[in-house]
């Protein structure tokens, strides 16, 4: 995202600043919570259209008078970029170091050093999914959008300057099938890796490039009016709402559907001139105002609502909200006026000063935050004041994140595809301990087969366990087909097939909208619903294994989304309790897919849910141990616990 260019280059068009304002206003209200803005982060999309319409209208008018340079171009993007992302940055420091836990300042630091150099959108890809429940509480989450456009923009004005002896319909083909193949690229893996299509800029081009290829080709335009703009300026803004109010979390995005945001913008950017109803509109006062400071808005909202969630350590409530929203635009019109101004100017700093302040002050930022975060020492100013179990439970919440899981044995392993390597394992197995057993599901299925593994020497127990595949989910990169035609194929090698998934993707709000992490850890009253078709899904699936091996559904944990520091806030002998609209919402769940298995009576169930009492809060934290690493999934002391409960439920790998 980016501020909004003045240039005598080209002529200011208020109704693109109003652009500006329909998109940062649903990304501000998707962030909000707003369940009604389930689309709202589109917004960034209908930025980088706008960013690669503008920068490249400049950039091509000033290499064809003969006045382009790329000091004078990265001179702009310094003065207009950095101050205000820096002044944000530094804001953020004392917020982290008063409010979040040890590892957690750790990670913020990473991400300071990361956006130093451009690059949060590689850290973030690493590190987070962007519509997990970590997300809302990632202060510098949203920067990935910066450093995407800026590794862009370090590449595309030696793209234009190369060919600018092309003619300008060559240089729009060269582009268009760069566009093309950035798009594909995106499609390709936003089911196999959707973190790296969402964060990465090889996927993200092709919106950028939508922008230029828009500037290019209205170069050549002269001015024109129609009842058709109308149409297809209305036409543009429906799109957009299509995207903002139907999308949601498990859209696969930014592949085929993100074109549905970024052609509204094209049309709306193409046709909405200020003769049509919609230029009109969009260049009225208010919105170009909210587009003016949409900068720094972007840049202001997602610390403010991470840090109030993580002081509240609750839902944010609606008065909050509300107030957290109109503080981001005071902050922003105060930045907008007192630091993105200012800087803009050249009479402020000259651009050698500029480089050298910048450079320098970004060094340093990356030194030492890298420096801090390799340190071990306690960062919480509050930790003084810590009782004694207060600070056994921080202990036990910082020595829970899982270390990487050991091999348990040649016949008791795990693997996240049925590829030739791992059948011939299975094979030879068979041959040693005929048929073995097989945990399949998410990552909840990957906890329930290390509970399983532990203890179980001498047996043949294999996991395929992917993290978000879900029996019910379409996805080509999920092995569940190809698991399917191996066990049909070879009915012998398996006589157990245990089946284990993370409940809340089987749950919806009562709107039927899909569920999140996000959604269902903030929203403190909602009960969630049982979503019947992929239950039914579900079951499909597993009915169909049925035909080969005893099929058992243990049915989805009751998930406590606790957030870490309510286990520190509490001390390790009183856990704090798991809500009762959660508590009624997976207890209904529980009870419809028990129903659907016994109307079906081909499979088995097990009640995980009445298994394990999470009102008991001795299965949350004691002051030995802790047993859920985060909202929903076990620790490795949690695994051991549990594993005895699920291995005499299950009667299977008795000790």
């Amino acid at each position: 995202m980016k501020p909004p260019v003045h240039n005598p280059a080209i002529a200011y068009r208020p109704e693109v600043d109003g652009l500006r304002a329909l998109a940062v206003l649903p990304v501000i209200l998707y962030h909000a919570g707003f369940e009604l803005f389930s689309g709202g982060y589109v917004g960034v999309d209908v930025f980088f259209v706008i960013s690669g319409y503008l920068i490249t209208a400049i950039i091509y008018r000033e290499i064809q008078d003969g006045t382009f340079t790329l000091g004078r171009f990265y001179e702009r993007r310094i003065r207009r970029l950095y101050p205000a992302v820096t002044a944000v940055t530094l804001a953020c420091l004392p917020l982290a170091w008063l409010l979040l836990l040890p590892s957690e300042f750790k990670d913020f630091l990473f991400s300071v050093a990361a956006v130093q150099v451009f690059a949060s959108n590689l850290y973030f890809w690493s590190q987070s999914d962007y519509f997990g429940s970590a997300a809302e509480l990632t202060p510098l989450l949203h920067t990935w959008s910066l450093a995407v456009e800026e590794q862009f923009y370090l590449i595309f004005p030696f793209v234009l300057i190369l060919f600018r002896r092309l003619s300008l319909r060559l240089l729009l083909a060269l582009l268009a099938l760069a566009a093309l193949a950035s798009l594909a690229l995106a499609q390709e893996l936003v089911d196999s890796h959707s973190s790296a299509s969402f964060f990465l800029l090889p996927t993200r081009a092709w919106e950028l490039l939508a922008g230029s290829l828009l500037a290019l080709a209205m170069s050549q335009v002269g001015s024109r009016y129609g009842w058709l703009d109308n149409i297809a300026a209305l036409l543009g803004v429906g799109l957009i709402a299509i995207a903002v109010f139907l999308y949601h979390a498990g859209t696969p995005f930014p592949g085929v559907y993100a074109l549905v945001p970024v052609a509204g913008t094209v049309l709306i950017i193409a046709f909405a001139t200020g003769e049509t109803l919609v230029g009109r509109l969009l260049a009225l006062r208010p919105l170009v105002f909210i587009g003016t400071v949409s900068y720094s808005a972007y840049l202001i909202h997602q610390p403010l609502f991470a840090f109030a969630r993580i002081y509240s350590m609750r839902n944010l409530t609606l008065p909050l909200v509300l107030g957290l929203i109109g503080l981001t635009f005071l902050l922003a019109y105060l930045s907008w006026r007192y630091i993105e101004n200012p800087f803009r100017q050249r009479r402020t700093i000259e651009r050698q000063a500029l480089f050298s302040t910048a450079a320098t002050l970004s060094s340093c930022l990356f030194v030492l935050a890298l420096a801090a975060a390799f340190q071990n020492h306690r960062v919480l100013q509050y930790e003084a004041r810590l009782e004694s179990e207060q600070e056994r439970a921080l202990t036990l919440v910082e020595e829970s994140e899982r270390t990487s899981e050991l091999e348990k044995g040649y016949c008791i392993f795990e693997a996240d595809r049925m590829d030739g390597a791992t059948i011939e394992r299975l094979e030879h197995c068979h041959a040693e301990f005929g048929p073995g057993i097989v945990v399949i599901g998410d990552s909840h299925g990957a906890n329930v087969y290390h509970a399983l593994a532990d203890g179980a020497d001498g047996k043949f127990l294999f996991s395929l366990n992917q993290k978000g595949c879900r029996a019910g989910a379409e996805s080509q990169w999920c092995a569940y087909d190809s698991f399917y035609r191996f066990a049909i194929a070879r009915p012998y090698i398996f006589d157990n097939v245990i089946y284990n998934q993370a409940g809340f993707y089987l749950l919806e709000t009562p709107r039927g909208r899909e569920m999140t992490r996000a959604r269902i850890s903030e929203d403190g009253h909602t009960v969630f619903e049982p979503n019947a078709e992929d239950v039914q899904k579900t079951l499909d699936y597993l009915d169909a294994l049925a035909e080969v091996a005893r099929v058992v559904w243990l049915g989805p944990r009751v998930e406590p989304h606790i957030m870490p520091r309510e286990y520190v806030v509490n001390g390790c002998a009183s856990p704090p309790k798991v809500r009762d609209n959660l508590l009624e919402s997976f207890e209904n769940l529980d009870r419809h897919i028990e129903r659907a298995v016994e109307e079906r009576g081909r499979i088995e169930y097990v009640s995980t849910a009445r298994l394990i009492d999470v009102t008991d809060g001795d299965n949350l934290i004691d002051c030995r141990n802790i047993y859920f690493h985060d909202g929903d999934h076990w620790s490795p002391a949690g695994e051991r616990r549990f594993g005895r409960m699920l291995k005499k439920e299950l009667q299977v790998l008795r000790e």
